[in-house]
């Protein structure tokens, strides 16, 4: 099928609103094309949700440009180093061949975080001196 501009409609089931993709290529693109592009444009989505729910790449509360440009560009490096953590993983769960793993479900960010946050990374300040040490400070 060759292709210049594709536009492809669909309504939605509950809402009955119109919502389609259009697609522009200056060359013949297959159908088959189009739709591998649409399904890497829902895998960015997932990501850059991911990296809201996990990072909290949308609390930044930043007050001037440069404050918000450190705090989304700290956000963007912590998912990009759990989300290579996890690839690597599932990549190297698949060449391992242990009977007991290979019914497991690939690791993901999310549980990736969970295991540093349990395993690694210090547990927060709760003590009563450092409640007030920092009740002092905010003053």
């Amino acid at each position: 099928m060759s292709l210049q501009t594709c536009g492809s409609a669909y309504r939605h089931r509950y809402t009955r609103t119109v919502s389609y993709y259009r697609c522009f290529a200056r060359g013949s693109v297959t159908l088959a094309r189009l739709v591998s592009l649409v399904c890497l444009r829902w895998r960015v989505e997932d990501d850059f949700q991911d990296a809201k729910e996990i990072c909290h790449l949308g609390k930044g509360q930043a007050t001037c440009w440069n404050s918000w440009h450190r705090w989304s560009v700290i956000a963007l490096v912590a998912y990009a180093f759990l989300a290579t953590a996890a690839a690597l993983e599932r990549t190297a769960q698949t060449t391992r061949d242990d009977s007991c793993e290979a019914d497991l479900v690939p690791l993901s960010s999310h549980e990736l975080l969970r295991l540093l946050r349990a395993l690694i990374l210090p547990p927060p300040g709760r003590d009563v001196d450092h409640l007030l040490w920092g009740s002092t400070w905010r003053r």
